[in-house]
C-alpha cells in the first residue's frame, strides 16, 4: 500500500498523527501547520489534500482550493461576498468552502503562510474557522505563532501540528531519490539547515555552490589573518543582510548561508585532524552554533559574527 506522504522527508510525529486522523477518519475541520519556511509543511498539506481528494489530480480538481503565493492575500480572495471578484480563484475561499463537494466527499483548501493576511482579514478568515462546514478541511501554514504573525484567535481554532528541522541524511536520501549526484546531495543537504523544501528548490542552482564555495574561500582568508580581516569578512556580511531584509522573495539569509557554509569546512576540518587540533576545530563547530543562535536573537549581528571570526582567526 503507497503511503500517502511518499516523498515527503522527515516529520515522523507529524506524518504519523494525520496518518492516523486520516485512517480513522476523525480529522479536525481546520489545521495549523507551523515551522520555518522549506521544512515540508506546504508538500505535506498537498500530499494530505491528494488523499482526502482521490478523484484527479489537485491542479484540476474542483474541490480543491490553494492560495502559496508571496505576494499578501487581499480580502477578495477571502470573503464571502467580495467586493470585486478574485483576482486569482474563481471563487473567493469562503464561496468554495460555502459550496457542497463538487465530486469528492469533501473540500479542502490550503492557505501557505496565513501571516501573509492584515490582522482585519485574518479575523474574516476566523469566522469560516468558527463556523466549519461539515465535510471541509483547511490547512493553513505559518513560520510561528508569533501573535504578531498569526492572531492568537485563529490559532486558537486550529489544530497545530508542527514541523522541525529534517537531519542532513535524510535529505541527502530524498535529493538522491530526485537522481541529484550523490556529492551534491550532501553538500546541499547539509547547508540546508534542515529544509528538505530549500533543498530540493536548490539541487540544480550552480550559483549556490558556486556560492558556497566563495564563502569557503573567504573563511579560509580568515586562518590566521590580521584582525582586521575577520572584521571586514563581518562587515561584508552584516551589510549583505541588511540588505536582504530590505527586499521581498525567498533568497536565503546570506549570513545563515555563510555560517552553514563555515559549518562544512570547519567539520571537513575536524574530522581530519587528531588530538588538540581536533579539539579545537570542535570548538569552533559549537561555536558556528551559537553564533546562529545569536543571529535569532535580539543581538547586534555584526557583533555576533565579528565574535565568531576572531575566533576562527586564531586557527591555522
Amino acid at each position: 500500500m503507497t503511503d500517502l506522504f511518499d516523498g515527503i522527508a522527515g516529520h515522523a510525529q507529524a506524518l504519523e498523527q494525520l496518518r492516523s486522523q486520516v485512517s480513522t477518519a476523525r480529522l479536525a475541520h481546520a489545521y495549523l501547520f507551523v515551522g520555518e519556511s522549506g521544512l515540508g509543511k506546504t508538500s505535506t498539506a498537498r500530499a494530505l489534500a491528494s488523499s482526502l481528494l482521490p478523484e484527479a489530480p489537485l491542479s484540476r480538481h474542483p474541490d480543491y482550493w490553494e492560495d502559496d503565493r508571496i505576494k499578501p492575500l487581499s480580502i477578495n480572495e477571502i470573503r464571502l461576498l467580495p467586493d470585486k471578484p478574485p483576482e486569482f480563484h474563481e471563487l473567493s475561499l469562503q464561496a468554495f468552502l460555502n459550496l457542497k463537494p463538487a465530486v469528492g466527499a469533501r473540500r479542502v483548501a490550503v492557505v501557505a503562510n496565513v501571516g501573509r493576511l492584515r490582522d482585519q482579514d485574518q479575523s474574516v478568515l476566523l469566522k469560516t474557522l468558527e463556523e466549519p462546514h461539515p465535510h471541509r478541511v483547511i490547512v493553513l501554514t505559518t513560520p510561528s505563532l508569533n501573535p504578531f504573525v498569526v492572531l492568537p484567535t485563529v490559532v486558537s481554532r486550529c489544530q497545530r501540528v508542527f514541523f522541525h528541522p529534517v537531519p542532513s541524511p535524510e535529505i541527502e536520501k530524498l535529493l538522491a531519490g530526485h537522481g541529484v549526484d550523490g556529492g551534491r546531495a550532501k553538500m546541499v543537504a547539509d547547508l540546508a539547515r534542515g529544509r528538505p523544501g530549500w533543498a530540493l528548490r536548490v539541487a540544480g542552482d550552480e550559483g549556490v555552490i558556486e556560492l558556497h564555495r566563495s564563502w569557503t574561500r573567504r573563511l579560509e582568508e580568515v586562518f590566521g589573518a590580521p584582525a582586521d580581516v575577520p572584521l571586514q569578512v563581518a562587515a561584508e556580511l552584516d551589510a549583505g543582510q541588511m540588505a536582504w531584509r530590505r527586499t521581498e522573495g525567498e533568497a536565503e539569509d546570506p549570513a545563515l548561508f555563510a555560517i552553514a557554509s563555515w559549518q562544512i569546512e570547519l567539520r571537513r576540518r575536524m574530522l581530519a585532524s587528531r588530538g588538540p587540533e581536533q579539539g579545537a576545530w570542535a570548538r569552533l563547530v559549537e561555536l558556528s552554533y551559537d553564533t546562529l543562535g545569536y543571529l535569532e536573537q535580539n543581538v547586534s549581528p555584526r557583533l555576533a559574527l565579528e565574535t565568531f571570526l576572531l575566533e576562527c582567526r586564531k586557527a591555522s
